[in-house]
């Protein structure tokens, strides 16, 4: 055992502490399942912002990024810098589109969207994939990292690590909902940057500081090779981190599966008490999870260089710092930090998996008359069935990073379809499901039979196979019925050349036209100011200074068109 009775004590406060803000909200989570998935749709943009960034942000999050610059440097973040492009979609266009719709989950928008039985199939289908599989592997890759920690810190076999790092975290979740989720999600992120903070400094002084950081680490490759911002193009345009750079920025980020949104980032919207708390809050996400967090992680990596110049396991290497590089008590708090991201996000996706479970599936279609009673009941029994389900799959998980890049490449063939269904009436559920059959099968093939293609290679071909599948699908079918497309546009305002064919069936006062300007403009603004905020803070402090003066004056500039274009029109504006 690495850790002393001090730093046990600071974590047993830590689970205590979490556990009463958790359990507090019982009561009021247990009054309905909408207070229960939704916290009764009150919660102010900041408090629903850092539950976004806390989310995010779990004990994996530090373990991936470290094995990313272990391996290639900086720039291998662009891996999910990428997303940011996403992350602002919502922010200029999909928060005011979710907050309309008023869907407590995003799969409820199919049988908003789209008529007859194959709307109902396509959400039992949808509800099912995304609770029992996606979801699975991706708080399979949660805990993973987790049990690493554990390892190291205690040297706590798979099974036990799996089973107690979870345990106080499910108490709460099966208790006191998303109530529990949001309130300790506040308390834990602070936590968490606290430790990851510590850790870098302490990390980066043990090197000698930033100007030594960056003098050694360029001395261990000859060059800049770890602190590049962008990968080299000396081996020219063909080569293979040039392609896979091209395809994370050009690829990757609207071919992902939750390109309008994604599941957590629709929750926390539809939960905002306006349109406006929507925004605000997904906009201080995107600031928070790009510019901000990204670089105590960073800078730790870069000091692992020359501190664990021979580590094997490139995942481990972080905890392994934090053991052997903090003094007790600090040590403590860099684990209750560990425990503290990892338990906001297992609460938000086990939270959330029941509420697609629930929601979209047993109440949808199993006891659709039932009391709220019966479907609280229900809620916290499916709870403990997802959280069983993923303890084995994790048990047979090996790698963050790998398992990372695989959820990427697999959901990457419905990114477009689920932008699309927003903007072109003609997409219909058999578009969605063809998407999703060939993104699977396609991913499974390439995964099992071509493990060594060129990732880049991978993300192309199932992007491009299931986008020609679902199109040609989405043409040999018949459309949603015209009633359900009218009411859907009047509900949410999608609007555009896309549904030029239902509006020409509506009256002039019924219909909303839709210029594409304003939120193209805002997207653009806010994703060169989001990355030339992250790049500014990264090269000021690895000591590149006129590129980190030049970038914040970038991103100074684009901040306040930003701003007045956010807010200088009316905020109902589509």
């Amino acid at each position: 055992m690495h850790l002393s009775h001090t730093d046990l004590a600071i974590i047993l406060a830590y689970f205590v502490i979490s556990l009463i803000l958790g359990l507090y909200y019982t009561k009021k989570a247990s009054s309905s399942t909408e207070e229960f998935f939704l916290s009764g749709r009150r919660l102010p943009w900041w408090l629903a912002g850092t539950s976004m960034v806390a989310t995010t942000f779990s004990s994996d999050t530090p373990l991936y990024i470290t094995a990313l610059i272990r391996s290639n440097g900086v720039y291998e973040n662009w891996q999910w810098w990428c997303f940011l492009m996403t992350g602002m979609l919502s922010v200029t266009v999909f928060a005011k589109l979710w907050k309309r719709a008023g869907v407590m989950t995003d799969v409820e928008l199919t049988e908003m969207r789209y008529s007859g039985k194959s709307a109902s199939f396509l959400r039992g289908f949808k509800a099912i994939y995304f609770s029992m599989f996606l979801h699975t592997i991706i708080k399979a890759q949660i805990i993973l990292a987790m049990v690493k920690i554990l390892d190291i810190g205690l040297g706590w076999d798979k099974w036990t690590a799996i089973f107690i790092s979870s345990g106080v975290t499910i108490i709460y979740s099966l208790f006191a909902g998303y109530w529990g989720v949001i309130i300790t999600d506040f308390f834990q992120f602070i936590l968490a940057m606290t430790g990851s903070i510590i850790l870098a400094v302490i990390s980066v002084n043990k090197v000698g500081g930033l100007s030594a950081l960056t003098t050694k680490v360029a001395a261990i490759g000859g060059g800049n090779q770890y602190l590049d911002f962008f990968p080299s193009f000396e081996g020219g345009l063909l080569a293979v981190p040039v392609l896979t750079f091209a395809a994370y920025i050009g690829l990757s980020w609207w071919a992902k599966y939750s390109s309008d949104g994604g599941g957590v980032v629709v929750q926390r919207m539809a939960s905002c008490k306006s349109e406006r708390d929507a925004i605000g809050a997904t906009l201080f996400f995107n600031v928070a999870n790009y510019a901000l967090r990204s670089w105590p992680w960073i800078l730790a990596a870069l000091a692992s260089l020359i501190l664990y110049p021979t580590a094997k396991d490139n995942e481990a290497v972080y905890p392994l710092m934090a053991v052997e590089l903090l003094p007790n008590g600090l040590r403590g708090l860099m684990f209750a930090s560990f425990f503290a991201a990892f338990m906001s996000s297992i609460a938000t996706y086990l939270n959330l998996s029941s509420a697609y479970f629930m929601k979209d599936f047993y109440m949808r279609f199993i006891a659709p008359k039932a009391t709220e009673k019966h479907y609280l009941t229900a809620t916290r029994f499916s709870m403990l069935g997802l959280s069983l389900l993923t303890a084995v799959v994790t048990y047979f998980s090996e790698s963050i990073v790998g398992t990372f890049k695989f959820l990427v490449a697999f959901g990457s063939g419905t990114g477009l379809v689920f932008l699309m269904r927003w903007y072109w009436w003609r997409v219909n559920p058999w578009s969605e499901i063809s998407a999703m059959l060939a993104s699977t099968v396609v991913s499974a093939v390439i995964f099992i039979y071509l493990p060594q293609m060129p990732y880049y290679e991978k993300l192309f071909l199932i992007i491009s196979i299931s986008t020609v599948a679902w199109v040609v699908v989405t043409l040999l079918t018949r459309p949603s019925d015209e009633g359900k497309l009218i009411e859907f546009y009047k509900r949410v305002y999608a609007g555009g050349i896309g549904w030029r064919a239902i509006e020409d069936k509506l009256p002039a006062a019924s219909i909303r036209k839709l210029t594409y300007r304003s939120p193209i403009w805002e997207w653009l603004t806010g994703t060169v100011f989001v990355y030339a905020l992250t790049l500014s803070v990264g090269m000021l402090l690895l000591q590149r200074f006129t590129g980190g003066i030049l970038y914040a004056v970038a991103g100074l500039v684009s901040g306040i068109l930003l701003y007045k274009g956010l807010y200088g029109r009316g905020q109902g504006d589509a």
